[in-house]
């Protein structure tokens, strides 16, 4: 499926420019298409919509059509493998320790280079920005696994959730070892959210779901999936 791919926006756009070519083929060479029947659908492939002839224009389609074909075939061959997701989960957990040690305790990475000891307020950057880490780097390598069900409602909760407590929580602290463990809260709380709620929604059907959200929130949603492997809606 899509959510297997590298690349899953691609080949559904490819998809989408090969239906088009294909249609303009035929009609430049007047091949008669089968009637448009969901119940006995006919994928529609070149030789299909290729009556021959068309001239100079018809040839150029097949230019086109040929490349794209290509294109595709080598899209549909570069698989997402398992040993990449366990990447980014590695790439994850190092950043969290890192960005610990960044909010908590900078000199301890840091204090061996003249110009952190040298520079002013350059611990207290390094600070914030260990806490900003959760935005910024943790939460975009887990989402890029591409989990799906309650994992990735948990982590696009955490994408929304955690920069909004980096904005807000300096108002009450200046604290930046709480502030760190105060996105830790909102990504666990994320989880623990989308997994308990997780059986509720499962038995309602997602698509009847998906019209009691509001259309903000859907269009938040969908701007976080761009490119995640859920854009095969467009297939239809």
């Amino acid at each position: 499926g899509l959510d297997e791919l590298l690349n899953p926006a691609k080949v559904v756009n490819l998809e989408r420019d090969l239906y088009n070519l294909r249609n303009e083929l035929a009609t430049l060479t007047g091949a008669t298409l089968p009637a448009d029947d969901d119940s006995t659908s006919t994928p529609l492939t070149t030789a299909l919509c290729d009556a021959g002839g068309g001239g100079e224009s018809a040839t150029a389609l097949r230019t086109k059509i040929t490349k794209k074909e290509n294109d595709l075939s080598r899209e549909r061959r570069a698989v997402f493998r398992g040993w990449l997701k366990n990447v980014f989960l590695g790439q994850a957990l190092l950043s969290t320790g890192l960005s610990y040690v960044m909010a908590t305790n900078p000199d301890a990475l840091f204090g061996g280079f003249a110009l952190y000891r040298n520079t002013a307020n350059m611990d207290t950057s390094i600070q914030v920005l260990g806490f900003w880490w959760w935005w910024l780097f943790i939460v975009p390598s887990l989402r890029s696994r591409r989990p799906m069900g309650a994992e990735k409602k948990a982590l696009d909760i955490a994408f929304l959730g955690t920069p909004a407590i980096s904005l807000l929580s300096p108002v009450v602290t200046k604290d930046t070892g709480i502030i760190w463990f105060a996105n830790l809260a909102v990504v666990a709380g994320a989880y623990g959210f989308a997994f308990l709620a997780g059986e509720e929604e499962d038995g309602g059907g997602g698509d009847d779901d998906d019209t009691k959200q509001p259309g903000w929130l859907k269009f938040v949603y969908k701007s976080l999936d761009f490119g995640s492997g859920r854009e095969r809606g467009a297939r239809q």
